[in-house]
């Protein structure tokens, strides 16, 4: 697997957690997504990791030039403006700065690499060469973690006084990852890497004995079959309950798996299709999008216990949005006609909406509305049915 199919392999996930509340999530999870902490722009992140991958791959533009870094960086920034999330600042928090721009390339082109490199480095021939691999520095950086007690706290071993060094199944190298992978990197803008250590090298330093067998199984597969194993979750456990509730049904269980599902809801309205008689639920409302609800309208929310509700999209929606004129081509002078990738941000819409204002036109409950990079307006009005949260239409409307 070369490093643009490892970071391609990724699904889009959009969501308001933090960097913290992504470090919770288990490694099965986050090694599956393509996601940058409180990011709940899909096209942003596909801007991300379209142009990343391009990156990795020396793919040239229509002029012929091979993809720069300081072109993606450019282009990360760009994307973050379109999509109304840019700051203005120079913070790391501000996705529309360069130094997050150079932290989303950073970390995942370095994981990417680092998953390829891996393959390469776990065959079993790989392994009988070179048995061991040692942490070091590739990378200066300002200030320096202290690895040596990172490694030594985690029960790792010190060689010739200096070296960091472990055979490449020890579990060392998944206990000193902030992302729980076995290959780097290691943290954000660590700077570390791996040198693979020879067999004869690792005999006279003490770390194999003459006789030393690897294991037949690569330690990275036996990682890769770890992460499906950690996503076989009770559907009763309190991790599924938080995806389910985060998430909704982008989040399925099956085979007694936690799946992620990234473009379900565009599917969903595509193809008219449902489960159970509805066609999806989009998890609960989330503080964000609560606390811009005007207070008059804030019941709208809760249910029979108080609790708040999530939010039900229904077959007749999609009926609504494909048979009607909103989408593709709208005769509207007031409104500019909805494309299939609109429909990939209603999860961003109803979990993260710029404004929840009252309208007239929708005197059912309140209106959730997104600001596109098109000039438009994406439109929800929320409607309660009983004790279901749901919509009749969407439509996006010019600035």
């Amino acid at each position: 697997m070369t490093p643009t199919e490892a970071l391609l392999r990724k699904n889009l996930v959009t969501s308001g957690l933090s960097s913290a509340e992504w470090t919770a999530m288990s490694a099965a999870v986050r090694d599956r997504a393509f996601f940058s902490s409180r990011i709940e722009s899909v096209r942003f992140l596909e801007t991300c990791r379209t142009r990343i991958a391009q990156l990795l791959d020396g793919a040239k533009n229509k002029d012929g030039a091979i993809t720069s870094r300081a072109q993606v960086v450019s282009d990360i920034m760009r994307a973050a403006r379109d999509a109304g999330i840019s700051q203005g600042t120079e913070s790391l928090k501000d996705p529309g700065s360069v130094a997050r721009a150079n932290v989303i390339i950073d970390t995942n082109a370095a994981m990417a690499a680092g998953y390829a490199r891996a393959e390469q480095s776990n065959t079993l021939g790989a392994r009988l060469a070179f048995p061991a691999q040692e942490l070091v520095r590739v990378e200066e950086r300002m200030v320096h973690r202290q690895w040596r007690s990172i490694w030594e706290s985690k029960g790792g071993k010190i060689y010739e006084g200096k070296r960091m060094i472990a055979l490449k199944e020890d579990p060392i190298w998944i206990a000193i990852s902030a992302f729980g992978h076995p290959y780097p990197p290691f943290n954000f803008n660590s700077g570390m890497g791996l040198e693979d250590v020879s067999y004869d090298e690792a005999v006279k330093l003490g770390v194999i004995k003459d006789d030393y067998q690897p294991p037949d199984k690569s330690p990275l597969k036996a990682f890769n079959e770890t992460l499906e194993a950690d996503l076989k979750m009770d559907y009763k456990s309190d991790t599924m309950k938080y995806l389910k509730d985060t998430f909704g049904e982008q989040i399925i269980y099956q085979d007694g798996k936690a799946m992620w599902r990234s473009q379900f809801v565009r599917d969903c309205i595509e193809n008219s299709y449902g489960e159970n008689g509805r066609l999806m639920k989009l998890g609960k409302i989330t503080n964000e999008a609560f606390n811009k609800v005007p207070e008059e309208l804030k019941d709208v929310f809760k249910g029979s216990k108080d609790e708040r509700m999530g939010l039900t999209i229904t077959k007749e929606l999609a009926t609504h949005i494909k048979k009607h004129e909103h989408y593709k081509i709208d005769p509207r002078s007031s409104n500019i006609p909805l494309m299939p990738e609109d429909l990939d941000l209603i999860p961003t819409l109803w979990r993260s909406p710029d404004r929840v204002t009252t309208d007239p036109k929708h005197p059912e409950g309140p209106v959730f509305e997104l600001d596109t990079s098109d000039g438009g307006v994406l439109r929800l009005p929320i409607i309660k049915i009983g004790n279901t949260i749901t919509t009749g239409t969407l439509y996006k409307k010019k600035r």
